[in-house]
């Protein structure tokens, strides 16, 4: 039986690697020896596969809750105040939720669709969709993630890169799943969500059927985000799911085996399925919502004694918006951690979320290429502005200039990973992938500093970067100071072409309620804190950024205004 956390596990590895070193039996034992005895001792505990421990919790603790949706068909992601928990949402057992995938995996089989095969998922999030990506797991097969906002051109784009056999979908998007089919040439066999997602579950399955996934193959094909281009296919392995960055993630925010987590963030990005992931290796409950909403989250919170959460911080910063007296309507002190991460993290959002529920807040960074590099850990993010935290175990952190020389600490560079995690290439894409790696190692085009002590800092992405003057300038930073702004509700700097210097600065800039606020206060704001040639030469004001559900600003968007 695994102890309460894996935190128990490693302590007992550290205290043995310490018994030996002080006999001179084992001086040599590193961190990452203590990460390689956890995994060993975990990969022998539970089963091969990554579904295969939804079976043994079903033999285990059959009547245990393991899933919770709360915006069943019929009230999309709504929590109303009269209704009352389980009113009518979709609970499922261990055992109930093992028998559904089971089930799916044989219709799967059923339709065609073999272990390497490839399954397009365009759907709201939901138990179906957690239910797809399991019993692809279990076949064999990958599920590509499509998001539900995409328009027709860009489905077709990713149904022409990835070649699905079969693609479910909301019965909403019918009409861009048909645009898109057509436009790509690819006729996948469809199904709709609910009514025939539903008559393919309640088939008897055919029991000479048997699914022969094993998490080696590609479990899901996330397709990144495109903030600067045309989105790219990055397969990625649920084996990896207990390398030692992984281990020692789950170490040091103490996931535990009764944890109830909240799932908000979107089922077709990287995050959210792999802590899903994490929460089930363990034995613990999931509870979803469809869309995040504020008091929505609040809400559920409460109700379901949540005791953590994944958020994007424009997430974090909508909640930490709310009035105070909506607050205290509701009971948070079950949450025990809550994580960001997808998008910079500003430290005034990360200051108000502790001030009010204590201690709990995490802080990534990551992507879908690279998987889990480092971690801040709470507290940090406000004793050390800007930090995403130090590399966790299993990662190797260069910095390289644009000749490929490692830069000095506090000296900007180009950030470049390696780690068991790392996808393997872009499908399909040779030139990316080329673009991309160097000498074993990956990066997504992200600018970063470290310092003495070991905290990594981002700076920019790289192609946001702005050169005015032959001065290097990073909008980042002059956003994080803009956030601190009370009468600045969201802000994005970019860089625009300048006769004279080459370019210079644009920000945009979304008022708070009520906020009067012009160009000139912005502009006096940045200099108050920041170098005169940091700031913003023309300021626009909007109602509002455009954001992809992550939170990541799309950039290319706004050169267009």
């Amino acid at each position: 039986m695994l102890p309460t956390t894996v935190r128990a596990l490693f302590d007992r590895a550290v205290a043995a690697r310490d018994v030996l070193t002080t006999t001179g039996v084992a001086r040599t034992i590193t961190p990452a020896g203590v990460a390689t005895l956890a995994r060993r001792f975990i990969t022998r505990t539970l089963p091969k596969g990554p579904t295969a421990i939804l079976s043994v919790h079903a033999a285990h603790k059959p009547d245990q809750e393991a899933l919770v949706d709360l915006s069943p068909a019929g009230s999309p992601g709504a929590i109303s105040p009269e209704r009352s928990p389980g009113a009518s949402d979709t609970r499922l057992t261990f055992r109930q939720l093992d028998e559904r995938i089971d089930r799916l995996a044989r219709a799967l089989l059923a339709l065609g669709v073999r272990k390497g095969d490839k399954i397009a998922v365009m759907m709201r999030n939901g138990h179906r969709y957690l239910l797809t990506q399991w019993a692809a797991l279990r076949v064999g097969a990958a599920v590509v993630q499509i998001g539900y906002r995409l328009k027709a051109g860009e489905v077709a784009h990713i149904l022409g890169n990835a070649e699905p056999v079969v693609m479910i979908h909301d019965a909403d998007l019918a009409s861009v799943v048909g645009e898109a089919t057509a436009q790509a040439g690819r006729r996948p066999r469809t199904v709709t969500v609910p009514e025939g997602f539903d008559a393919l579950l309640a088939r008897e399955p055919d029991q000479r059927l048997r699914p022969e996934g094993d998490g080696a193959s590609a479990a899901v094909m996330v397709y990144t985000s495109g903030t600067t281009g045309r989105p790219k296919g990055a397969p990625r392995s649920l084996e990896k799911a207990l390398h030692d960055s992984v281990l020692d993630f789950i170490r040091q925010v103490g996931i535990r085996t009764d944890e109830r987590h909240l799932v908000v963030a979107p089922l077709y990005h990287s995050a959210a399925p792999v802590f899903i992931a994490l929460i089930y290796a363990l034995g613990g409950a999931v509870v979803m919502l469809e869309h995040f909403d504020p008091e929505q989250v609040l809400r559920a919170i409460d109700r379901e004694r949540i005791t953590s959460a994944f958020m994007v911080p424009t997430m974090l910063a909508r909640l930490a918006a709310l009035p105070v007296e909506v607050r205290r309507r509701y009971d948070t002190s079950s949450i025990r951690w809550l994580m960001s991460g997808a998008a910079p993290l500003p430290t005034d959002t990360a200051r108000r979320i502790e001030e009010w529920m204590g201690p709990v807040l995490y802080n990534f960074y990551g992507s879908t290429e690279t998987g889990l590099v480092t971690l801040a850990l709470p507290g940090e993010h406000t004793a050390r502005p800007g930090t995403v935290g130090r590399a966790l175990l299993g990662n190797e952190i260069r910095l390289l200039d644009d000749d490929g020389r490692e830069v000095k600490p506090g000296e900007v560079g180009e950030l470049f990973v390696r780690s068991t995690m790392l996808v393997h290439g872009y499908h399909r894409d040779r030139e990316a992938t080329s673009q991309a790696m160097r000498e074993g190692f990956f990066s997504v085009g992200d600018l970063g500093r470290v310092d003495e002590a070991g905290y990594y800092y981002l700076a920019d992405r790289k192609h946001d970067m702005v050169i005015s003057g032959g001065v290097n300038i990073y909008p980042w930073e002059i956003e994080q100071h803009l956030h601190t702004h009370p009468e600045i509700a969201d802000v994005a700097v970019i860089g625009v072409p300048d006769p004279d210097w080459g370019e210079s600065l644009k920000a945009f800039v979304v008022r708070s309620p009520g906020s009067a606020i012009d160009a000139a206060e912005v502009q006096r704001y940045c200099k108050s804190a920041l170098a005169d040639y940091k700031t913003p030469r023309s300021v626009v004001f909007v109602d509002a950024l455009p954001r992809l559900p992550t939170g990541k600003v799309l950039k290319r968007e706004l050169r267009k205004l």
